[in-house]
């Protein structure tokens, strides 16, 4: 059950200005509430990207043919820009990223393959959690570019008119390249799902990947993600942004024959 959040007075007027069309830039003074939920999207983004990189990394050798490789390759090197991009930001914010990356454990990755944490944290970083699981199979790839990089652009859709200005910039580009990044897992997926050889094993990945990546909409108990749509860093709840991402997902997997497994926030660990 959600409790009541109150704000400040001061915090209320901000809340008011930034929905009249306030906005920060690089090197204004940036009041706490802002600066801390601010702070918390960027190095979820940063964090998150970096771990993606690492994880897709493997499967350009995998890959399971040449231009496979190359696309692969092209994707590992477009989410690695993600990462710099959303780094070089915090740095402007005062942040070491340098020193981050190298003593969070950003390559670690569950060894279970049918794990399920729920929401849980893994390590001392701020990835969505997604990203400690490992991705076994080439239809694990393929279903993190049809599943996880849509929803990440769906995401990042909804803060492509971000109140901070430097984010805003940066964003334009990335959203791009995770589109594309979907096409290249839409394309697959029709493959795989009209090959009778490979339509059951893609049915059975699609079982274990999709309340992992249901869980990076965040818990529906929790009660701070208004906020970021009071801060005009967001436009939606992960609520709608998630809804928005279930019904264009339900559709395309009605027309190839899938099955989107029933998910229950409530049976999630956390």
């Amino acid at each position: 059950m959600n409790l009541e959040v109150r704000y400040t007075s001061e915090e209320e007027i901000l809340f008011e200005e930034i929905k009249n069309g306030r906005t920060f830039d690089k090197g204004d003074e940036l009041p706490p509430i802002y600066k801390k939920h601010l702070m918390n999207l960027l190095w979820m983004q940063g964090d998150s990207e970096y771990a993606g990189s690492l994880g897709y990394m493997p499967w350009i050798e995998k890959a399971p043919t040449l231009m496979e490789k190359v696309l692969v390759a092209q994707i590992v090197k477009d989410e690695m820009r993600h990462a710099q991009v959303v780094y070089k930001i915090l740095e402007d914010l005062g942040e070491d990223t340098q020193k981050h990356v190298e003593t969070k454990e950003l390559d670690f990755k569950l060894e279970d393959d049918l794990a399920q944490i729920g929401f849980k944290r893994m390590k001392d970083d701020f990835r969505v959690n997604i990203f400690y699981y490992n991705i076994t199979h080439w239809t694990d790839f393929i279903l993190f570019n049809f599943l996880m990089d849509r929803a990440a652009g769906h995401q990042l859709e909804d803060t492509l008119e971000s109140s901070y200005i430097p984010w805003k910039a940066g964003l334009g580009g990335i959203y791009k390249e995770e589109i594309m990044h979907v096409a290249h897992g839409d394309k697959w997926i029709k493959k795989l799902a009209t090959d009778p050889n490979e339509k059951a094993f893609l049915q059975e990945r699609l079982n274990l990947w999709w309340p992992r990546v249901m869980n990076v909409f965040g818990n529906a108990r929790g009660s701070s993600n208004p906020i970021y749509v009071h801060l005009g860093l967001k436009r939606r709840t992960n609520a709608e942004v998630r809804d928005a991402f279930v019904k264009e997902i339900k559709g395309m997997a009605d027309e190839y024959g899938l099955t989107i497994p029933e998910y229950r926030q409530d049976d999630q660990p956390v």
